[in-house]
């Protein structure tokens, strides 16, 4: 008896000690891990006009670019223009040597005069020969070879004319003058280099005053632009680096063809480019404006998320956390998109940090919301 009494109470210790044993180790509940708030920025919607954009990356393009070649074969006795400098039309750019074409010029003239003086005589001699047939002191036929030599000394004159216009003519090719107002490019013949005609180039000059920049447009984009150009001038702008502002300009030209590798279109925008900020070969960010949507509802493109069910943003709440909205969209430029169902003016959407976000998140707000503001 006392034996069953000694194991049942082993086995009570036993139980005991097994429950004290897994209960002191068992794992206590977790509680649910604080959730940090996620930084993010908004932007305020608004209402208002926003133009209609198209935008495209140009290059700039002169608007005239002639290449200056020699005109005579020749030497190169001075230059007189700087390299990258402003030039006018009809200004001296270089000079050749002329010492061969003066002298050419010289003895034109010293035939002509020659020539002159022969057909004096000739002339004189078929007056006088003239009272002398009548007093049938010489023959007909020596009337008529007067006559032919007369006629013969005109001749040679207009010929000697000719010469001395065309010797002038040549002289005038050693002097190089600009064909138009523009910039000179580098010089491409030093002095002392010799010339060969119309082979030899001289220098470049590009007309930049006005300018064009020329850029590709898909073909989709074509029947609105022509519909913009037929209500009147289409503006253009221009941004490039290193300069704040967007250079403005207008449509200028349609290509009459669409490239059928490519599907693109070319077409052309010229500006005015009085300082002369805009240069050849230069790439530029172009934007036309093809109408304006007069009271649209604006958000930052940025802001709008895609989704399985369309289009939607990342509302803020009045209690710092946000809450996914659905949306219906419309017009879109390169920096903001229309919203036509899903959002109220002054609300405030995420613009960035939405990877992290929720419905119901709660959200910290970095730096100063800002207004959906689209370009004037």
């Amino acid at each position: 008896m006392t034996r069953y009494i000694f194991l049942a109470c082993i086995a009570v210790v036993a139980v005991v000690s097994g429950w004290l044993f897994f209960a002191g180790y068992a794992p206590k509940k977790s509680e649910p891990p604080v959730v940090a708030p996620v930084a993010v920025t908004v932007a305020e919607v608004v209402q208002r006009e926003l133009p209609l954009t198209i935008s495209a990356v140009g290059r700039v393009e002169a608007k005239v670019s002639v290449a200056v070649k020699s005109r005579l074969d020749g030497q190169v006795a001075e230059v007189a223009f700087a390299e990258g400098q402003a030039v006018k039309k009809g200004q001296l750019l270089m000079r050749f040597d002329s010492a061969v074409l003066e002298a050419q010029r010289r003895q034109a003239e010293g035939i002509l005069a020659r020539d002159e003086a022969q057909l004096a005589k000739v002339k004189a001699d078929y007056q006088r020969n003239l009272a002398l047939v009548d007093q049938g002191f010489i023959s007909q036929s020596g009337l008529s070879q007067s006559a032919a030599d007369l006629h013969t000394a005109e001749a040679n004159l207009r010929a000697d004319r000719a010469s001395l216009d065309n010797a002038q003519l040549q002289l005038s090719y050693a002097r190089i003058t600009a064909p138009m107002d523009g910039v000179a490019g580098a010089l491409m013949l030093p002095v002392g280099g010799a010339a060969k005609f119309n082979d030899t180039t001289l220098l470049v000059i590009n007309q930049i005053k006005p300018i064009y920049v020329s850029f590709s447009l898909p073909e989709s984009q074509l029947a609105r632009l022509k519909q913009a150009m037929s209500k009147g001038d289409v503006p253009v702008s221009a941004s490039i680096t290193g300069v704040a502002l967007p250079i403005p300009g207008k449509l200028a030209f349609i290509d009459n063809a669409v490239d059928t590798t490519s599907g693109a279109i070319t077409v052309k925008a010229v500006f005015a480019n009085a300082d002369g900020m805009l240069t050849p070969g230069q790439f530029a960010q172009v934007e036309v404006e093809l109408g304006r949507l007069p009271n649209a509802l604006v958000v930052p493109s940025q802001a709008i998320e895609s989704g399985s069910e369309g289009p939607y943003a990342f509302v803020l709440n009045a209690d710092m956390t946000v809450a996914i909205r659905q949306l219906k969209t419309g017009a879109e430029t390169a920096q903001f998109r229309v919203v036509t169902a899903g959002l109220t003016a002054g609300e405030r959407v995420v613009m960035t940090g939405q990877a992290d976000l929720r419905d119901k998140a709660k959200v910290t707000v970095s730096g100063t919301p800002s207004a959906a503001k689209a370009p004037p």
